[in-house]
Formats: C-alpha cells, structure tokens, sequence
C-alpha cells in the first residue's frame, strides 16, 4: 500500500513538472514581449520595439538619430543591405509613393508611419501613441 503511494507521488510530481515548467516559460515570454512593446527607451529594444508596433522587419541597419517624448518616436536608420536585397525589401514592406516607398497604419495604441528611401538607404519610421487607450 505504501508502495502506491509514493508511486502515485511521483507520477503527480512529473506530471506537474512536465505541466509547470512549459507555463513558465509560456509566462516568461509573454512578459519579455510586453516588456519590449512598452519600452520607451532609444537604446534598449528600440529595434524590437518598432517591430512589434508596426509589423516591419528591420533588416542589418545603422541608427542615425532617434528623437523620442512622451507621444511620439522618430527614429532613422541607414540600412545595410546590398541593392537586390534593398529592392526586394523595399517591396516587401512599403508601397511606391512618387519619390519614396511608404507604409502606414495604426492599433489602438499607436499611429505610425514609415518611409524608405531606396537611393540613401534611409529608412525613417514615426511612430504617435495614442493617450487614451484604457489598459
């Protein structure tokens, strides 16, 4: 009888296991992309960061500035990608506007926009948060 016990213990000790540590780490993740969504921070995850707001991959890039308040984000990188694989990012990502490529959208919680220049390599996003979101 004892036996079944201390059997029965350790299946419910591994089945917890086995249960508990995939919620961790569930949990952990979540909390490192909450982190990164709402960093207002130029240096830390900016990257991450944009990526997340707008949907945009940002490719091997070079920051040139990043102006940052309460309501908006304006950062420009310099990307460092050959020309077939500027163009075919470029495609990717924005729309042909005339002069520049360009996409824009929102969330509830931000507006963006972004514009690439191909012939400079510039690639400017800004993005505007939007105040009044309950959390």
């Amino acid at each position: 009888m004892r036996y079944r016990t201390i059997k029965a213990k350790k299946i419910f000790i591994l089945f917890a296991v086995i249960i508990g540590l995939p919620l961790l780490f569930m949990a952990g993740c979540k909390s490192v992309v909450k982190t990164i969504y709402n960093s207002m921070d130029c240096d830390q995850f900016n990257i991450d960061h944009i990526e997340l707001r707008t949907g945009i991959d940002v490719p091997k890039v070079k920051r040139n500035s990043c102006h940052l308040d309460d309501t908006s984000r304006r950062v420009a990188f310099e990307i460092l990608l050959n020309p077939s694989e500027l163009r075919e990012y470029s495609t990717k990502y924005f729309e042909w506007d005339s002069t520049l490529f360009k996409a824009k959208g929102q969330r509830i919680d931000t507006k963006w926009n972004a514009s690439l220049d191909t012939s400079t390599s510039v690639l400017l996003f800004n993005l505007f948060y939007i105040q009044d979101v309950k959390s």
